[in-house]
């Protein structure tokens, strides 16, 4: 009877009625197969917030060897927050997936719930929140170049241990092209900078990485330059002048009591001095803004420090209101004056006198890929 409490009988009735009170006891359970085992949550890929504001994108000029018609100069840009993979596709400590062509990358990421990040994205999180121009801070440590990479300021891994799609695309020559950020291992260094751009077809690449953004994509886009007028005049004030060479110690020297030299008065005493051909040629006296390729924008300045110290200055406009010392030659023991002339057909070089014509008193101002500016008198 079940319930009842078992009792010593023979074996066979034994088994029978032991089967029987284990199971009245609530030993169904012990007989049963296991349930299957809860299955531990998968490891998402980890993310890093990147917070919304203004940041400075691009290059600075004169400082890193750059590629001016593609990198452009600094410039404020606006992003959004959005997220970003702490390391490249697939994450979690996992080594990168590399050769998929753009359209997989994006594929990828949307099976993610993302998207692929665009360029200004990218750039924003490997500058992180300091701005640098690496994402180890002013200079490349090794290390950012070598298995994982480093982290940059933001906490975001790898973003310059080698090459990574983005969403963006550019032109180059005429011709649409995607856009890659980073650079590969073995690449110079001032090619792992953050605002680093390379453009190429959307096609299945070896060695190319990529990772994803998350949130509502960023509109923002890199503005290619163009090429604007090559020679203007333009006003910088004594003392603006002063406080830009004392920044410089090639040029700290020169930098009290700076005038200019008076325009007609200095073309008159320079054309007086010499004889030789001017036509076609614009004389000035003035600070002289110069575009000689895209993306570049140079200020040429000549003028007198003291009583008898001239010289001639070239300054690369930063992009962000600042200026940074490309060139200089100085003349001691020379009063002046000193005239720029410069043809506009002649783009990348104009001259500078003390006597028209002249031996040994006119110099050049050149400009030299890569984005060199040189002065120089024979």
């Amino acid at each position: 009877m079940l319930g009842a409490p078992c009792r010593r009988l023979s074996s066979t009735a034994a088994v029978l009625l032991g089967l029987a009170c284990s199971r009245d006891a609530g030993t169904d359970a012990a007989l049963a197969p296991p349930p299957p085992p809860v299955p531990l949550p998968l490891r998402g890929p980890s993310r890093i917030a990147i917070p919304g504001g203004t940041f400075t994108s691009g290059t600075e000029p004169g400082r890193f060897e750059r590629e001016p018609e593609l990198e452009p100069r600094l410039a404020r840009t606006a992003l959004g927050p959005f997220e970003i993979d702490a390391e490249p596709f697939p994450g979690g400590a996992t080594a990168p997936l590399l050769g998929l062509d753009r359209d997989a990358a994006i594929q990828r990421c949307a099976d993610r719930g993302g998207r692929l990040c665009s360029e200004l994205e990218w750039e924003r999180a490997c500058k992180g929140p300091e701005q640098q121009p690496f994402p180890s801070g002013t200079e490349l440590e090794p290390a950012c170049t070598q298995g994982t990479g480093c982290a940059s300021g933001f906490g975001v891994w790898g973003l310059s241990s080698g090459r990574e799609w983005t969403a963006s695309d550019t032109t180059r020559r005429g011709e649409l092209a995607a856009v890659l950020r980073g650079a590969a291992a073995s690449a110079p260094t001032a090619l792992h900078r953050c605002a680093h751009r390379e453009p190429g077809p959307a096609t299945a690449t070896p060695g190319v990485a990529f990772r994803c953004c998350y949130g509502p994509p960023n509109a923002a886009r890199v503005v290619l330059p163009r090429l604007a007028v090559a020679f203007s005049e333009s006003e910088l004030p004594p003392a603006e002048l002063g406080a830009a060479l004392a920044k410089a110690a090639e040029t700290r020297a020169i930098a009290s009591d700076v005038s200019y030299f008076d325009g007609k008065a200095a073309r008159d005493t320079v054309f007086a001095r010499g004889e030789h051909d001017r036509e076609g040629l614009t004389f000035t006296s003035a600070p002289l803004a110069w575009n000689p390729a895209p993306g570049v924008e140079l200020l040429v300045v000549t003028g007198r420090s003291g009583a008898s110290t001239s010289f001639v200055v070239a300054f690369d406009l930063l992009g962000d209101g600042s200026r940074r010392l490309a060139s200089s030659f100085i003349m001691l023991d020379e009063p002046g004056p000193v005239v720029l002339a410069y043809r506009p057909s002649q783009r990348a070089k104009l001259q500078f006198s003390t006597c028209w014509g002249c031996p040994g008193e006119t110099g050049r101002v050149l400009y030299r890929d890569p984005d060199q500016t040189l002065i120089t008198q024979p």
